[in-house]
């Protein structure tokens, strides 16, 4: 791990990392070096990617967003299992952490190697080098990124290569019966144990 200790250091504090195609080739890079080292614990069945704390317009802070995903969260940790009926596991920032846990390695490895990352994109999105780095790790990753966006019918700034699976207005299409049938659907033919344990128990 020490090997990509520098990578989110570089990534956020490097002002030369643009245009977008910049970074989606320099992180098309680390992600390769990733390949080689990633285990099954940083396999998830969902990985949820947003900007969780933003301004509010007035001098503050809102973390409306990041209470709207974690509702998103506990929907996807109730419908959605695997071929045994296990739930399936969903990474949802220190959520999903457990102790020990090192963030760059839990987070990032993370958004490559999960199964299907669900991005929640506002006008904020695309200007945080954080959100930018999981979305291109997803892009290069071994998963299905499933963008949506939300609060705008689009966003200022979108690599021209982004394909939407959906595109709203809110989150509701997130948890929609069709977008969960279709999450369904993928996961039940797979198998819990080729995934990660480092989960926290889900209260029933």
């Amino acid at each position: 791990l020490e090997a990509y200790g520098g990578i989110v250091t570089a990534f956020l504090n490097d002002t030369q990392l643009n245009p977008l195609k910049t970074i989606d080739d320099w992180v098309g890079g680390v992600s390769q070096k990733m390949e080689a080292v990633v285990t099954k614990d940083d396999r998830y069945g969902v990985f949820l990617s947003h900007q969780g704390i933003k301004s509010d317009g007035y001098g503050g802070q809102s973390s409306a967003m990041k209470i709207n995903v974690s509702l998103v969260k506990q929907i996807y940790e109730d419908k959605l299992l695997f071929s045994g009926n296990e739930p399936v596991p969903v990474f949802f920032d220190n959520d999903s952490m457990v102790a020990g846990d090192h963030q760059i390695k839990a987070m990032l490895f993370s958004a490559y190697a999960s199964d299907q990352i669900i991005a929640f994109m506002d006008n904020d999105f695309f200007t945080k080098k954080w959100c930018l780095m999981e979305y291109f790790l997803a892009k290069h990753g071994r998963g299905t990124l499933r963008p949506f966006l939300v609060d705008s019918p689009y966003a200022p700034v979108l690599p021209q290569d982004t394909v939407y699976d959906e595109v709203a207005k809110d989150l509701k299409a997130a948890t929609s019966g069709r977008f969960l049938q279709t999450l369904q659907n993928y996961f039940i033919e797979r198998n819990r144990e080729d995934y990660s344990s480092r989960v926290l128990s889900v209260e029933v």
